[in-house]
């Protein structure tokens, strides 16, 4: 057979919902476009934690194969093997999962990779907490912004292998039903307000004082705002040590503040976009979770952690921070500038598509 007139295949793994949300988008356009073949291998454990995917898949015409914990970590050599590149978020040379098997293996028969941006506040992207500039095995690097020519973080030799294609990740879930119980609380409160927290990271991002900080400017807000709807969430909705006191006592406190977890209450395995749904506006830390709200048509501002990738946003340092930004008659106008800096999102899938396309078509 002509080479030339058979497509070249794409593999990627989904392991978990970060998957599905950065990579999955950018593999439907490419499966509408036709124009490669793709291999596409979710975790079985995933379908089962998650209900909605499967219908989700179907809606979109791009139904991946079922992959089960033995083919995820250890039996990957044949899909490896066969594939001609592979798309994935862990570039193979800071792959730090329990999935970092796959990444050695690539490396080993020195199989192309893609790297496609998932976090907006991102380490080895925008994030510069390594010693030394990450200098990325992948042979092409999809990225939400254009890189500065005077950034450190990613290496010199790793530059030209960079282009940018906007913001990629897009909600795949229908919305999730709430129970009449927590309906009737959100019905309580003429506006609600989405408090996202990510205390997970340490080291220097968020120390012992951030955490209590973060919890009395909350207790503040619901003492001083009795009519506000609060619902808090940690990263993902995981409850970790070092918060999971403080949310006790503050649920405790206040009536009117809820929290999102993944594994258990009212709005048990809610994504972030089931609690947008709820919300008229969040605040969050500088993380994905701000282009989430903005681009589902909700304001957003920022915890002030000196960070200046949205520097455009209300920075929130106290509670009155807080009270101006839900007055804030601007909001529209920063959402706009924030759209406009990282590109409407279909025609973003577009170009990550079409980009893809062409490297695989040139290797």
């Amino acid at each position: 057979m002509d080479k030339s007139t058979v497509k070249p295949t794409l593999l990627c793994y989904l392991n978990g919902m970060p998957d599905v949300e950065s990579q999955y988008p950018v593999l439907a356009a490419i499966n509408r476009r036709g124009k490669i073949n793709l291999e596409i291998i979710v975790y079985k454990k995933l379908m089962r934690k998650e209900p909605r995917l499967q219908a989700a898949f179907e809606d979109f015409g791009c139904i991946p194969k079922l992959g089960s914990k033995l083919e995820m970590k250890l039996a990957f050599f044949r899909a490896i093997n066969r594939c001609d590149a592979i798309l994935t978020i862990a570039d193979p040379n800071r792959d730090t999962t329990t999935r970092s098997q796959r990444s050695w293996y690539a490396k080993l028969i020195e199989k192309p990779t893609i790297f496609l941006q998932h976090g907006a506040y991102q380490v080895g992207v925008n994030a510069g907490y390594e010693a030394t500039p990450l200098s990325y095995y992948s042979q092409k690097l999809l990225l939400w912004e254009q890189l500065d020519p005077l950034q450190t973080v990613i290496a010199v030799n790793s530059y030209n292998r960079a282009e940018a294609v906007g913001f990629t990740k897009k909600s795949v879930l229908p919305i999730k039903a709430w129970s009449e119980d927590f309906l009737e609380w959100r019905a309580g409160y003429a506006r609600c307000l989405l408090v996202c927290q990510s205390f997970r990271w340490g080291g220097g991002r968020f120390e012992k004082s951030d955490v209590d900080n973060f919890y009395n400017l909350v207790s503040d807000l619901a003492n001083r705002n009795p009519d506000l709807g609060i619902i808090i969430r940690s990263h993902r909705g995981k409850v970790r040590k070092n918060h999971k006191q403080h949310d006790k006592e503050l649920e405790r406190r206040h009536s009117n503040v809820i929290f999102s977890r993944q594994y258990s209450g009212p709005m048990k395995g809610a994504s972030i976009q089931d609690a947008l749904s709820l919300c008229d506006a969040m605040i969050s830390p500088s993380s994905t979770t701000v282009l989430d709200c903005i681009y589902s048509g909700k304001p957003a501002a920022v915890f002030d952690e000196g960070l200046s990738i949205f520097s455009e946003l209300n920075q929130i340092n106290t509670v009155s921070d807080i009270e101006a930004f839900l007055e804030d008659p601007n909001q529209n106008l920063l959402m706009d500038r924030l759209v406009n800096r990282f590109g409407q999102l279909e025609e973003n899938l577009e170009r990550a598509a079409e980009l893809i396309e062409q490297f695989m078509l040139e290797i």
